[in-house]
């Protein structure tokens, strides 16, 4: 049986995690750890992707990843075939490390992106390796808390969510992650099969019409070629066309109608666009509570409308 394609697109967001083969130890020393750390750096830099969050346990890591270029699966296997390597010869061995293929959820940013950072954090604890996820060296909980890094980690993106001051945000993410992790969040991750996504149905939803039909299917073939690009031109164009406004007036709204046309615009934005809350933020003037909400907001747009844009933007094609 052929084994499913990523979802992958530019600026994926992905929970990341493999094991060791057998669950055997794929850290066994201080230089292993180091090593992986290096292994990933040299990912980032070669894939151009991003690391929000981290954790390195005996067998098995943990990875919160971005892909401004929709590269997952080549990331992915660098990473783990590097290390592979490079493990072995340390290790004076040879044959497989990991078990197999890693797992990966797709995730939508926001309340989604920070709820997988406390879990990523919060596991060694739950290993039992420490009591307090700061206390765990292989883990990026510290970095967010003081600063520094290494050179592949970003904290800039979930701090924002917490507070505009770095030291407010970093005491408020502590706090959000010793809270704990959801007891349904916690039973999904621990199950043996994960789920393809980890969203809000909106995002669901832009999933399958951009990439596949039914996100349940066990045997799922993704098809990133056949994704339905909309250019920003052409969304503008027919917003505008059935909203009976100028652009104008969508991004310097003036009045209660025009800030609830600002919200649908922003709403489409984010469902055909799929632009990250900072950048709807800056794009329209919105802080990014207020963007949190439109695109959460069931009742900004009707079915009818929604059917109306889709329609309108096959014509444009």
């Amino acid at each position: 049986m052929s084994r499913p394609l990523r979802i992958q697109y530019s600026g994926a967001l992905y929970h990341v995690m493999n094991r060791g083969n057998a669950r055997n130890q794929i850290f066994g020393n201080l230089n292993h750890y180091q090593l992986f750390l290096q292994c990933l750096s040299e990912t980032v830099k070669m894939w151009e992707a991003k690391v929000h969050a981290f954790t390195l346990l005996p067998n098995h890591y943990h990875l919160l990843l971005e892909t401004p270029l929709g590269n997952l699966s080549r990331a992915m296997r660098h990473l783990n075939h590097v290390y592979t390597q490079r493990y072995n010869k340390m290790s004076h061995r040879d044959g497989h490390l990991f078990r197999g293929r890693y797992k990966a959820i797709l995730v939508e940013e926001d309340a989604y992106l920070v709820e997988l950072a406390r879990y990523i954090h919060l596991n060694p604890v739950r290993a039992g390796l420490v009591k307090r996820p700061e206390k765990h060296q292989w883990t990026s909980h510290g970095h967010y808390l003081t600063g520094g890094g290494p050179d592949f980690l970003t904290t800039d993106r979930l701090l924002s969510y917490f507070a505009l001051r770095k030291n407010l945000a970093r005491r408020k993410f502590h706090e959000f992650v010793m809270d704990g992790v959801p007891e349904q969040l916690q039973k999904i991750l621990s199950g043996s099969r994960w789920p393809s996504v980890f969203s809000s149905k909106n995002f669901e939803e832009w999933i399958k019409w951009n990439f596949v039909k039914d996100l349940d299917d066990e045997l799922l073939e993704y098809q990133p070629a056949h994704k339905k690009d909309v250019s920003e031109k052409a969304l503008q164009k027919v917003l505008c066309q059935i909203m009976g406004i100028r652009w104008s007036e969508v991004v310097d709204p003036s009045g209660r109608k025009a800030q609830r046309n600002r919200a649908v615009a922003i709403w489409f934005y984010r469902r055909y666009l799929k632009m990250g809350y900072g950048d709807l933020s800056r794009q329209f003037g919105v802080v990014p509570s207020r963007i949190t909400a439109i695109v959460k907001n069931k009742d900004i747009v009707n079915e009818e409308f929604e059917s109306m844009v889709d329609a309108y933007l096959k014509s444009e094609k």
